[in-house]
């Protein structure tokens, strides 16, 4: 490495040299202006001269997002290092996380074990304790754990804007199975007279199994970029995988078909209404829909279940619900309400005065309840559920934490990562889903003729 490139950074940079001189077993040529070092000797250096100048900049936390200053670590290859200003905006927690962040992702890529060591060190031990990634019975770690901070934020996002994650009822998972207890029977109850004998009851209960599945995905990322520790490549990354996962999680939570998860909409047990009130009243078409239907729907269940329920629905559904008019051409969805709804730009995650009846209507994305909405025929198929998904014993189980592989060579959708000079970084996590009490929801389909 020339020394130039290195010292050009100013003082940090000199003192830090100076400082670790004697520390490590680094030489220093000061003729050729060149120094030699390891890897790990590198990042001691790069991460000294980052902590001395973030503690020597002004506190601006209080000014515009747009000011501030961070510093990220960039190179061109494995013997060439240097440190550059990152003008975008950040406070000294956010760059310390995101340079984390960066450094066990090109620890992972370069499979540089001692800095994956030093890095794992600082996870907290229940974090590691809970959330190492196993596969079990075959003995191998599968991958590596992600570190916690990039997890927490991988979560948060998850759970703000994935549905299935905000409704559902959460639990942790020490295994791959776990077997979750059901009330299938209630006790009954009996009028006794004076010292009569009271009636023997009791109620019965089922068993549910949550069993973990792997759900991955693979982003390609440039070697630029994944050298370019900064906020923005940061959260382009955090974006990108919990907008799949959340995705992909919806899905199976509402309408997955038994591979690997049933869905609430497929679920058997459900309280089963029809479109136009029977199977066979002629509504196949997801357009044929009321707000007759949606009455009926919501009365399926008693008051008890009730409590707390929403209403969910797709927004192609939502929008065929609220242009229905009546004959002076008014909108039916507004008469039935005091307020019009506020439906500018409802995606399900800004909609949140909609309500129908009084029940909260979360619109979901296209594509999370209906598989290829058309106008077409399609009989026998749901696609609206109303209830509380937490008293319904929806549960979502978590298996582990993320973990993360980085491969060179491998192959994607025909673009292979050596000959494009990219890193795919595949990010896992084990889930599970099942209903316990599926009694306690309802569910609206198309009639079956």
């Amino acid at each position: 490495m020339h020394l130039p490139t290195l010292c050009s950074q100013g003082p940090t940079i000199n003192s830090t040299l100076s400082t670790l001189n004697y520390q490590l077993l680094m030489t220093i040529n000061e003729q050729d202006q060149t120094l030699t070092a390891t890897r790990e000797e590198m990042n001691t250096i790069i991460d000294k001269a980052l902590d001395r100048k973030i503690k020597s900049l002004p506190d601006r936390s209080a000014l515009s997002r747009v000011s501030g200053s961070g510093y990220g670590v960039s190179g061109e290859s494995d013997t060439q290092l240097t440190v550059q200003p990152d003008t975008r905006h950040s406070t000294p927690h956010t760059r310390e996380k995101i340079l984390k962040t960066f450094r066990f992702f090109n620890a992972v890529a370069t499979n540089d074990h001692a800095t994956l060591r030093s890095i794992m060190q600082t996870y907290e031990p229940e974090y590691v304790r809970t959330l190492t990634p196993q596969v079990e019975g075959t003995g191998s770690a599968g991958g590596y754990l992600v570190p916690q901070e990039f997890y927490a934020d991988v979560l948060f996002l998850l759970n703000e804007y994935g549905f299935a994650r905000k409704y559902c009822a959460q639990i942790q998972m020490s295994s791959n199975i776990l077997n979750v207890s059901t009330l299938t029977g209630k006790p009954s109850v009996a009028w006794v007279s004076e010292n009569g004998t009271i009636p023997s009851s009791k109620g019965t209960f089922g068993r549910l199994t949550l069993t973990a599945q792997k759900l991955a995905a693979i982003y390609p990322i440039s070697n630029e970029l994944l050298m370019d520790a900064n906020v923005d490549v940061y959260n382009t990354i955090l974006r990108i995988f919990v907008e799949v996962f959340g995705a992909e999680e919806d899905a199976q939570v509402f309408n997955g078909t038994g591979s690997p998860f049933t869905g609430i909409l497929g679920t058997s047990g459900t309280n089963l209404t029809y479109l136009g009130g029977s199977s066979t009243s002629g509504k196949t078409h997801y357009t044929d829909i009321t707000l007759d239907d949606l009455i009926t729907l919501v009365q399926s269940i008693g008051p008890a279940q009730q409590r707390g329920a929403c209403l969910f629905v797709e927004q192609n559904t939502l929008s065929d619900l609220t242009k229905k008019k009546d004959s002076n051409n008014r909108y039916l969805w507004d008469i039935a309400h005091s307020d019009a709804p506020a439906l500018a730009g409802a995606n399900g995650l800004n909609a949140t005065g909609l309500t129908f009846r009084g029940f909260p209507v979360v619109a979901l994305p296209n594509g999370v309840m209906i598989n290829g909405y058309d106008s077409g025929t399609h009989p026998s198929t749901p696609f609206v559920a109303f209830g509380n998904l937490q008293n319904a014993g929806c549960w979502l189980g978590i298996r582990g934490g993320m973990e993360l592989r980085i491969s060179y060579d491998a192959t994607v959708e025909t673009v292979n990562a050596f000959t494009n000079d990219l890193q795919m970084l595949r990010l896992a996590e084990r889930i599970a889903f099942g209903v316990g009490q599926p009694s306690y929801l309802a569910v609206l389909s198309t009639s079956a003729s």
